[in-house]
This record gives C-alpha cells, structure tokens and sequence, in this order.
C-alpha cells in the first residue's frame, strides 16, 4: 500500500485539521479540505492545499478515509446532515469527547475509528493515537500510515485517548510555556532573545530525542548530566524547590479532571 496516492478528506481547516493537512501535504500527500470560505481558507489555498466549501465538492475529489476535524459539539449533527455523501466510507474523527457510539449512530452505514493528533502535525513532528473502531485492516493501515507521515502514530485504546489529549495535546503548551521560559532565561543571564529560543528549542528536541533513541528512563539521561557539586545539580535544586515537577504533573491532572467533564457535559447536553 503506497499511502502517498491517497486523497484523503479533511472536514475542517481549523488549527487541528489545517495541522493535519499541512503535515500531510509537506509529506508529499495531496488532500481535500473541506472549509467554509474565510481566513482559514484562504491560509489553506495559499499554502497550495486543495480547498473546497462543501462536502459535496469534496466525494468526487478524494480517494481513501474522511478525517472529521470538528468542534465536538459540530461533529455529530454535521455528520448525520450529510449522512448520504459518508455512507460506506472510512470516517476518521479527529474529536476529543466524541465516542465511537456517538460518531456510529450520526452516520450508521460508515466505519468509524478515531484520531487524536495534534498541532505539530503540521511540521511533521506531531504524535497520534490511534482507536481502529470498525475500519476494516486496510482502512486501519491506511489511516495508520496516513498519520506517520506527520509524526509518531500508536494505536490506543478509547478508554486512552484522553489521556493522548493531555499528554500530546494540551501538554503541548506546557512546553512551549517552558520553552518562554528558556528565553526568558536566556535574557536574564544577558543572550538575546533570538539566540534563546534557538538553543532553547534545540534543547528540548535533543532532549526528547535522546530519551526515545536510547529508551531509558529520563531520570538516568538526568543524572549523566549532573556533576558533584556542579552548576546543573544547582539548578535542579532550583527547580525542585519552585515546585518545577509538580506543577507538571498537577498541569496533566487537572487537563484530565477538564476533559473528563467536558465529556461529562457534552454528554448531558445530547439527552
């Protein structure tokens, strides 16, 4: 299966579906986004991404699965509106709080699964997990391979998934808090702000790309760079006492006590 001569559908050209249309088209993929004509579609069509207003124009355009990156609150209503151009197709939502009973009821005849990427998609780093739901083995390959050609792709539980959301999703702005953090560093300690953010960036993919490779546990790559009595263990110290860890992990727990009742509300609101 060569991926590349897929055309996969994109319904919505917002941060998450623009992200993954980008990725996918940086990766030598031509897809259809689906989005209604303003600033979003203007972006879209000038980074030479194919770019219609309706569905309807979209189904003689693709070949392969439908990505439905809506609002969760649009997905399930704009689904059973078009039920009849989705009928028999491979749909892939891209919705956080959405389960696979939901999507099935809105459009009965397709083959639902699910998604969760995020918005580093775009530049070809992004991380997705991955629910098979109802696809058939091809249409899991395909959405699979589809969603590795912008970033590392696992297939996860639903039961998972939002846990992807804080971790790959949310948590994404964490670090790029942290990441403010170092050029703010940077200039206290006298570098301009430019030079920080690029040894800063550096830094947090060598980092995360030394952790992977060697696939040991963080803590252990953190202790080969400390030295007795040295600078870095100063500054680890620092950081301990501001609470650095912690305020991650609660960060992570409180996106999760969020999406939980997001789910919680979404689901009230369609009784």
């Amino acid at each position: 299966m060569n991926v590349e001569e897929l055309r996969p559908i994109i319904v919505g050209g917002g941060n998450l579906g623009g992200a993954v249309a980008r990725g996918l088209f940086r990766a030598g993929v031509s897809p259809v986004v689906v989005q209604h004509r303003g600033t979003n579609f203007d972006a879209l069509v000038g980074d030479g991404i194919e770019t219609v207003a309706a569905l309807a124009e979209a189904v003689p355009l693709g070949r392969g699965p439908v990505f439905v990156a809506l609002k969760p609150w649009l997905i399930e209503s704009y689904c059973a509106e078009n039920a009849a151009l989705l009928a028999g197709r491979a749909l892939v939502s891209c919705a956080a709080l959405v389960d696979l009973e939901v999507l099935e009821k809105s459009v009965p005849s397709a083959r639902w699964g699910r998604v969760m990427p995020n918005i580093a998609s775009a530049v070809g780093a992004g991380f997705t997990g991955i629910v098979r739901g109802g696809w058939t083995e091809t249409e899991f390959e395909e959405v699979r391979g589809l969603c590795e050609l912008f970033g590392d792709a696992v297939e996860v539980s639903e039961k998972d998934l939002d846990g992807v959301v804080c971790l790959s999703g949310s948590a994404l702005a964490y670090v790029l808090e942290l990441l403010e953090g170092f050029i703010q560093g940077g200039l206290a300690v006298g570098m301009k702000s430019d030079l920080s953010l690029r040894a800063g960036a550096a830094t947090l993919i060598g980092a995360a790309e030394l952790a992977r490779q060697k696939n040991v546990h963080p803590a252990a790559l953190k202790d080969a760079v400390c030295t007795p009595g040295g600078t870095t263990i100063a500054g680890l110290r620092a950081l301990q006492r501001a609470g650095f860890k912690s305020a991650f992990v609660e960060a992570l727990a409180a996106t999760a006590e969020k999406a939980r009742g997001g789910a919680a509300a979404f689901e009230k609101s369609r009784r």
